[in-house]
């Protein structure tokens, strides 16, 4: 009998880090993807943990059914023949309260020549699921693209294809703590995948000097303190599956919670410059728990006067399809003043990190890079550059 076996989604690149994340859980990994890692499926208690505590994760996906797909009516049948009143049924038990079918939403990601773009293959799964539960309960469920009750995820390439059951629902990168982004926010899973790449651990001083709204303070505050990536979110795709458990639930997520330690203060320093995004960082700070844990400063860092010394100092400067040309003169000096910044505000030995996707505005820096890991924030492939700092 063949392993059922998960899909754990993450930003391509992120899968060494993911898989080392999923290694600590206990969990050993079948193989990488691309854009993920596939993980041996043992119960729902592995599914909740997986939701709740990874950070650099998006989804995690309950592959259905995988199939060769020629075309549409190849699609169309291989999806008809999946159980889709399982998902819908109990509720449709109760039509005679005038109760509605779960709303359902296809995520679809297809590179295939027979679909011109992915809503196209979206909507003929959609049909089979409609077309089958019309016949099976009497009615269809509605489509709602935002905050469905079910949300399927269907996956093609290659005439390869794979239909999965959505355990997460809202991507995890969205942690319920920043509800102002700045301009051009890091993704929560991604800020956590840099903190985890940087070696940062809780004795470190961190200072982020173009801070934003916050993004990689809070996450690495939250690993830290040992916080659960997912301990402000109360809605999850799971919650849909027949399968799944409340009080089990409730049971892992208070277990989690409670392993909770408080953050030290002087740990912590952003400065951000932009009095909107200073706004934004304020309240980040506030939702996420840590409000006068972080120290945080309405200042230009060149200006800055650091209340203590950092040992550790990761920065995502300003770069890429953002800026105009005429800002190229004012972040080459921002850059070369970043690294005197870097070279003469750490306690020595420190290390220092620039997330850039400009190598020219990086060679501003003035510091030879020991390492470099490539990274793609928001479709910009980047370099996530370090530095030891004597």
């Amino acid at each position: 009998m063949t392993q059922q076996l998960l899909f754990i989604t993450c930003i391509p690149g992120l899968e060494p880090i993911l898989e080392n994340e999923i290694n600590q859980l206990g969990y050993i990994i079948k193989s990488r993807g691309f854009g993920g890692v596939f993980l041996p499926y043992t119960d729902f208690r592995q599914i909740y943990a997986l939701n709740l505590l990874l950070r650099t994760a998006s989804r995690v996906l309950f592959p259905l059914a995988y199939f060769d797909c020629r075309d549409k009516e190849d699609l169309y049948r291989q999806a008809s023949r999946i159980d889709w009143a399982q998902f819908f049924q109990e509720r449709g038990k109760r039509r005679a309260q005038g109760e509605l079918l779960p709303t359902v939403a296809i995520d679809a990601n297809v590179q295939h020549k027979a679909f011109p773009h992915s809503l196209y293959a979206a909507q003929v799964v959609k049909d089979a699921i409609c077309d089958q539960l019309r016949k099976k309960l009497g009615d269809r469920p509605n489509v709602k693209t935002a905050n469905p009750d079910v949300q399927i995820n269907l996956f093609i390439q290659n005439e390869y294809a794979t239909i999965s059951f959505d355990m997460t629902g809202l991507p995890l990168h969205r942690r319920g703590y920043r509800l102002e982004g700045g301009e051009a926010p890091l993704r929560e899973n991604l800020a956590a995948a840099l903190i985890l790449l940087s070696g940062y651990t809780s004795d470190k001083i961190l200072l982020d000097p173009c801070c934003g709204s916050g993004t990689l303070l809070i996450e690495a505050a939250f690993i830290a303190t040992k916080t659960p990536s997912q301990f402000m979110r109360e809605t999850f795709g799971f919650m849909s599956h027949p399968e799944y458990s409340e009080s089990v639930w409730q049971e892992i997520r208070r277990r989690e919670i409670a392993k909770r330690i408080p953050l030290e203060s002087g740990r912590f320093i952003g400065i951000e410059k932009d009095i909107a995004n200073y706004t934004a960082l304020q309240k980040a700070i506030k939702n996420a728990g840590f409000e006068e844990k972080i120290v945080t400063m309405c200042s230009d860092f060149r200006t800055a006067k650091l209340p203590f010394q950092p040992n550790l100092i990761i920065a995502n400067p300003p770069y890429g399809k953002r800026i105009q040309d005429q800002e190229v003169g004012e972040l080459s000096a921002l850059y070369k003043d970043l690294g005197n910044f870097m070279k003469a505000n750490t306690v020595k030995p420190g290390r220092g990190f620039i997330l850039s996707g400009d190598m020219e505005l990086t060679k501003k820096i003035g510091l030879h890079a020991s390492r470099r890991h490539i990274v793609n924030n928001a479709g910009i492939e980047c370099r996530f550059l370090e530095y030891d700092l004597y």
